[in-house]
């Protein structure tokens, strides 16, 4: 590094590493400065080098104080599965360089965290075909009572087989066990000649109507946004049930088949 002389006109300043204490995302952050400092007057100066660097530093405490993977983590983890920054891009169905960024000082959303979690730490993806959940009957009609406020439409109609009902259904609880780590409800699905659908749907629909939706679990703030990215990607009964038909995970299965949530990932509609 270059040498810096005093701008009071003191001796050459010293690299020293100082402790210091800064505001990030809201949170005050302890870090460690690497900066110019002059042992008379005590005037600091920073370097290019230490601002780069105390940004990474920031990302990391921040990621510690916060519950999420730090970019170590991330790096460590990854080579103990074995897996390139490629492969890994490739399990998340991201870009590569989100990879790269994540573990070079870029903040991943608490989403991707759980989907971070799921393929390097936890190694819960499975062909499980709950969702990680008990089935709750009040809770699947939480899930479509809320769909129907967001679409401005009942699903649960009179006589209805839940034929776009199940749809709707369906995405939510492949895109919460993609993204969170578990389903919302806990169903299971099964290829059927007109799309996925739940298990047992002709036993289920009565019982499905009477649950009271009081008695489930309120819905997260994350699962309530993953119910509004399901509605507006697919605004129209027609539309989710199209595109539900040209998921390969359904279109792979024999008929009658179940489709396990750890296929979430192949998801290509959404």
């Amino acid at each position: 590094m270059k040498e810096l002389t005093c701008p009071r006109g003191h001796e050459k300043m010293k690299i020293r590493r100082l402790k210091k204490t800064a505001s990030f995302r809201g949170l005050e952050i302890p870090c460690r400065v690497e900066a110019y400092v002059c042992s008379e007057c005590g005037i600091e100066a920073g370097t290019v080098h230490s601002t780069a660097a105390v940004q990474q530093e920031l990302a990391e405490a921040f990621r510690k104080k916060t519950g999420l993977l730090t970019g170590e983590e991330i790096k460590s983890l990854r080579k103990k599965k074995g897996l390139t920054q490629q492969e890994l891009a490739d399990r998340l169905k991201i870009g590569v360089a989100s990879i790269k960024r994540w573990e070079t000082g870029l903040i991943q959303s608490k989403s991707m965290d759980h989907a971070l979690r799921l393929h390097l730490k936890e190694n819960k993806l499975k062909d499980d075909f709950s969702g990680n959940r008990p089935l709750s009957l009040s809770r699947i009609k939480l899930v479509l009572i809320t769909f129907e406020k967001k679409l401005g439409r009942a699903l649960l109609r009179k006589n209805d087989r839940m034929l776009y009902a199940a749809k709707y259904l369906w995405y939510a609880d492949m895109l919460a066990f993609r993204d969170l780590g578990g389903g919302m409800t806990g169903a299971g699905y099964a290829a059927l000649p007109l799309g996925p659908q739940l298990n047992n749907y002709r036993d289920l629909v009565e019982e499905i109507r009477k649950a009271d939706e009081t008695q489930a679990e309120p819905l997260t703030k994350e699962e309530l946004l993953i119910i509004r990215k399901v509605v507006r990607a697919f605004p129209e009964d027609r539309q989710v049930y199209e595109a539900a038909h040209q998921e390969k995970i359904w279109k792979d299965k024999p008929i009658g088949a179940a489709i396990p949530y750890s296929e979430a990932n192949e998801l290509q509609e959404l």
